[in-house]
């Protein structure tokens, strides 16, 4: 399982980009890993709005 699991992160890793988010809600940090220009903002736990940090 260790070996599938990095097939699919270390292309990530190496050709997307990486974001620090915060909740503006609940305070929250996350690491978001993306091929996207801009992270996804909803917040994983709450619903709520992140900014990159």
């Amino acid at each position: 399982m260790g070996k599938k699991k990095n097939d699919l992160i270390d292309p990530l890793l190496s050709s997307g980009k990486v974001f620090k988010l915060k909740c503006e809600k609940c305070k929250s940090i996350s690491v978001q890993i993306s091929e996207q220009e801009k992270p996804d903002s909803t917040c994983f736990e709450c619903g709520g709005k992140c900014k990159v940090l």
